[in-house]
């Protein structure tokens, strides 16, 4: 069993198995003098994989990509390494999927890698592991020896659920805050905006059609603007929603959005004093009273969720933010 541990960028034991690598491809390569590089400005994570005995055996570290050429939303893996006594457990893979997953969590839309053909069972891992071969790109550019790989990650959507009044856009917004904080690359919609006009069809009043095709046209810009996360605030109540979600949000290679629903909720009273203090008086008011209370049992009865999280009017919105992003497993 492997123990996978994120470690700092000047971690001992990463560097020690990186001049393992080092010299297990300067003897494979016929380059003596290799030396690569121990340091990575643009650094979203750096793994380092230990033996049931504590020994570290395994490293990994993923980076913004630095090229020119990459694509705004690429991360670089590098110094994927597993030390030769502990090959053949599948290490690799896992130290794969580490990097993957955090990959995902920082919005990247696209994995890169170098390996060579002097590496050949690395290359048959990266490709029994769905990698697909592209030019090599930056100072590899120019290197017979290199293989260059790529993996198309799906974009991710987050969709904050919620009765009128439950606080779904505010949370919304404080989840982008959030993953704003931590560096990652998210955009955000209000999805109300985009379904406002008038006049309205009895079979479609809330303008879910135009809504859907509106993301549809502009998701493709925040994909190509490097943007895997995406968080919008907006009431799911069509079992079928979450499909059109992912459709609109698809990438024709990474193919349909990863969506994962999340409503908040509020007691009624907390709703409604939200609502008289939001709603001008008169109709718009007396709608948004009664909505909240036919919604919020709508809501329930569907339960299309995939967590619930409580946001009563005292709780601090990134607090509870916080908590929907654990939910959603971001």
């Amino acid at each position: 069993m492997l123990t996978v541990r994120r470690v700092r960028a000047d971690d001992a034991h990463a560097h020690a198995l990186w001049k393992a690598q080092e010299r297990d491809l300067a003897e494979r390569y016929d380059e003596p003098d290799l030396v690569l590089e121990t340091v990575f400005p643009t650094l979203v994570g750096s793994w380092v994989g230990y033996a049931e005995d504590g020994a570290p055996v395994a490293s990994i570290v993923a980076r913004w990509s630095p090229y020119a050429e990459s694509l705004p939303g690429d991360v670089e893996l590098k110094r994927l390494w597993v030390d030769p006594v502990h090959r053949g457990l599948g290490h690799a893979r896992v130290m794969l999927g580490v990097a993957e997953q955090a990959a995902r969590r920082a919005g990247a839309t696209r994995l890169i890698l170098e390996t060579g053909t002097g590496q050949p069972e690395a290359m048959a891992l990266y490709e029994s592991s769905g990698w697909i071969a592209m030019e090599p790109y930056g100072e590899y550019r120019d290197e017979p020896d290199s293989r260059c790989y790529q993996r198309h990650l799906a974009t991710r959507v987050l969709i904050v659920n919620g009765t009128m009044g439950a606080g779904k856009t505010t949370v919304a917004a404080a989840v982008h805050d959030l993953l704003a904080e931590r560096g990652a690359h998210s955009g955000y919609v209000d999805a109300d905006l985009l379904c406002q006009a008038e006049p309205r069809q009895d079979a479609d009043p809330f303008n879910q059609r135009l809504l859907f095709a509106n993301l549809a046209a502009i998701a493709p810009n925040y994909r190509d603007a490097g943007f895997g996360l995406m968080v919008l605030p907006r009431v799911v109540e069509d079992p079928e929603d979450r499909e059109r979600y992912a459709r609109a949000f698809a990438d024709p290679v990474a193919g349909p959005a990863e969506v994962t629903v999340v409503r908040v909720d509020a007691p009624e009273d907390v709703r409604l004093a939200r609502l008289t203090a939001r709603e001008p008086e008169g109709y718009w008011q007396d709608f948004a009273h009664a909505r909240t209370v036919e919604l919020d049992a709508v809501l329930r009865s569907l339960d299309l969720d995939d967590a619930v999280v409580d946001n009563a009017g005292d709780r601090d919105r990134l607090v509870v933010a916080a908590e929907v992003m654990d939910a959603a497993g971001w």
